[in-house]
């Protein structure tokens, strides 16, 4: 039972998108954006084969479906308080369409330039050839500074909707996730062009060795993490460090992927099949062993580092409802139901018995909206008995209990 235009009013508080001129750049920002991606990445809809258009078509459905379990990881652990559907779909399809055609464009233009100091220095730079450099230093870079501008758009757009870590991490992850789907349509595009077949499995089962809980969707979570968490400390140096942390460990796990992660996948293919990683005869079953070894090994300490993020992001929501709605015992919040929120834990959502199941889930939403409301009023000094958000989430609150059946 979600009240739209309270939503809305709640996300673009503060925003400067309620500034007509910022809402107008930033829409030409967007189209243009928008449109160099979608003519980047969609390119073989037009002047491409039936064949190289079915296996986009096919690559884009299977980047999606592999990535369900992702999305619905994500969906968990934003049950507290819900990011709009259509804002972390719109992180994703950014991450897929304009993320990945940024890095293409600059990826591939910081290669030729390093190509051409590498033959202007006798073939190699510091001992290493251009693509060695390429692909474990300069394109790391590449992709995160590209998928990090998004998440920096997100943080300064929806300040008010952007609350702590967790919300960074989620939207940091969905970038990322979007961004594995659209580099899988690419690469296997790059495989059907080269051999004539795409090996839809091979590469797929390194491109989402975790269904999706691996790769960009680990590197971009680190590094929204690192916004998220610039959000919600009181300590002014940290909130400058944190961002510059999170982009440094979203490049450094790229790197190691690249490098530790790309050596063990390639030396256990070897041992295993007795040839080089080939997509289009390696079977699947190998790719995706040598990827789950080559991930863990390169990449445990980020998924200690986010399972870290995620335990300590519940502890500090758990307490920030619980310290906001305090002073809302017998107004929106009655004293058997600030008891649940006291006993709340991480990784449980508490119950609100007596309501019919929606009513109960909009009920505790509004709730956990309104403290959050009041903990962004009371971070940047303003009156909360004065804000008008905080007056429609209690109106909301009332008009929900009075919808229940007695």
């Amino acid at each position: 039972m979600p009240d739209s235009s309270l939503e809305f009013e709640h996300i673009f508080a503060d925003s400067p998108l309620r500034k007509p001129l910022y809402a107008f750049l930033f829409a030409v920002l967007l189209v243009t954006l928008l449109g160099i991606g979608a003519y980047n990445l969609l390119w073989p809809l037009y002047g491409g084969s039936a064949r190289m258009i079915q296996t986009f078509a096919l690559s884009a459905l299977i980047s999606i479906v592999v990535s369900l379990p992702a999305i619905v990881l994500v969906w968990f652990l934003d049950r507290r308080e819900h990011e709009l559907p259509w804002l972390l779909g719109g992180a994703a399809v950014w991450g897929a369409v304009v993320s990945v055609s940024l890095s293409l464009i600059f990826g591939d233009a910081l290669y030729g330039y390093l190509l051409r100091l590498a033959k202007e220095s006798g073939g190699t730079l510091f001992g290493f050839s251009a693509e060695t450099i390429s692909a474990v230093l300069t394109t790391p870079l590449v992709e995160e500074v590209v998928k990090g501008f998004a998440i920096l758009i997100l943080f300064w757009l929806l300040r008010a909707d952007f609350d702590d870590m967790r919300d960074g991490l989620l939207y940091g992850a969905m970038v990322g996730l979007g961004y594995n789907a659209g580099q899988y349509t690419i690469f296997l595009l790059g495989e059907y062009a080269a051999n004539g077949t795409p090996p839809y499995l091979s590469l797929g089962a390194l491109q989402f060795v975790f269904l999706g809980v691996n790769g960009h969707f680990v590197y971009s979570a680190l590094f929204g993490a690192g916004f998220g968490l610039a959000r919600q400390t009181h300590n002014p140096k940290l909130k400058w460090l944190a961002p510059m942390g999170g982009i440094a460990l979203a490049i450094y796990a790229n790197i190691m992927a690249n490098s530790m992660g790309t050596k063990v996948i390639n030396d256990l293919v070897r041992a295993l099949t007795g040839s080089r990683l080939l997509f289009a005869s390696t079977p699947p079953q190998i790719v995706w062993l040598a990827a789950a070894v080559g991930t863990i090994v390169s990449q445990f300490w980020a998924y200690i580092l986010l399972g870290i993020g995620v335990y300590r992001s519940e502890q500090w929501e758990i307490e920030t409802i619980r310290k906001e709605l305090f002073e809302e015992v017998n107004v929106t919040v009655t004293p058997e139901e600030y008891a649940l929120i006291k006993e709340d834990t991480p990784f449980r959502l508490r119950q609100l018995p007596g309501y019919p199941a929606k009513i109960a889930h909009a009920l505790m939403h509004a709730q956990n909206e309104l403290a959050y409301r009041k903990w962004h009023l009371e971070e940047e000094g303003k009156p909360v008995e004065k804000d008008g958000l905080v007056k429609a989430w209690r109106a909301r609150i009332m008009k929900l209990r009075e919808s229940a059946p007695s």
